[in-house]
């Protein structure tokens, strides 16, 4: 038992088999929430090749998956014939959805993100897109205390009452789905791919920040160095860190860097409890890579 405990301590082949795993199920989440978010329309959209095509190549390099390299090709054969591209995301859906089953919170949340970028990569978003967000936004029960989901939830159900989605609207909801994911199509006419989302309440004063005797939890992969030296800085300071959020968390702090094997470094349940406890009054502090890093240097 001490052996294998050393090996994962080390970072050892065990450990990278299981990161990898991981982070290729986070991939595919993701992967199919986009593709159906593509399709929520009910057809592709010409603004939309574009994104689906950078999509279609960082899933290809991240996982050599066959799917994405002929949704490559076909982008470039029928490009000018979004119906035979729709065909073409419907089977991809359909047969991937038969090898992969979404088991649990963690495909709950990346399919969700997926699924909202994919609706926001054009830039636009249509009534039936809103109706296909409201029904999915409602179906997880473990989001319903994120403040950027219910501000998404209630511009989506603003824009629907009267059965239309003006300009202003979609720009209103394509705003909450970058908070949501981070930089997507509402800032950079492409898919989103490697970005943090929007984090309200985050500590900007690196004043604000104590190391002597308070927990911290780190997610992501900070461009300070890996996550232990990152720790390491921490200790040396009296601080202590801990895997999991929970109510003697003081500081969560999210990375600005994408991990090396998972790209989209939505940050998922971690900011999810945290976010829980603050509205219980428990919570802790919410930073940033660079407001620890600056916090790191007084």
């Amino acid at each position: 038992m001490a052996d294998i405990r050393g090996t994962f301590e080390q970072g050892g082949a065990a450990l990278g088999r299981v990161h990898a795993r991981s982070n290729n199920r986070k991939a595919l989440a993701y992967w199919l929430g986009f593709l159906k978010g593509i399709l929520a329309s009910e057809k592709v959209e010409s603004a939309e090749f574009a994104p689906l095509h950078v999509e279609a190549e960082n899933f290809l390099k991240l996982l050599h998956d066959p799917d994405a390299y002929e949704l490559i090709e076909d982008l470039r054969i029928w490009k000018d014939e979004p119906n035979e591209i729709y065909d073409i995301i419907e089977n991809i859906v359909a047969m991937r959805s038969r090898d992969f089953v979404i088991d649990g919170e963690k495909d709950e949340i990346n399919e969700l993100y997926g699924f909202c970028a994919g609706i926001a990569c054009d830039n636009r978003i249509t009534a039936e897109e809103v109706a296909k967000l409201l029904g999915r936004l409602d179906t997880y029960p473990r989001i319903q205390g994120d403040k950027r989901v219910a501000n998404l939830r209630n511009a989506a159900r603003r824009s629907i009452a009267d059965g239309r989605v003006t300009p202003e609207e979609s720009d209103d909801i394509c705003t909450w789905i970058t908070h949501l994911v981070g930089d997507s199509a509402s800032d950079t006419g492409m898919a989103t791919f490697g970005n943090v989302g929007v984090i309200e309440g985050a500590l900007e004063d690196h004043n604000e920040v104590f190391f002597d005797g308070q927990m911290f939890v780190l997610t992501g992969k900070f461009t300070l160095g890996p996550r232990k030296a990152v720790q390491g800085m921490i200790s040396d300071r009296g601080g202590e860190f801990k895997s999991t959020v929970c109510r003697n968390t003081h500081y969560l702090c999210v990375a600005t860097e994408a991990s090396r094997d998972w790209k989209h470094s939505h940050e998922g349940l971690k900011i999810i409890r945290a976010m829980e406890l603050r509205d219980e009054g428990k919570g802790p502090h919410l930073v940033h890579e660079g407001t620890l890093a600056r916090a790191l240097g007084r």
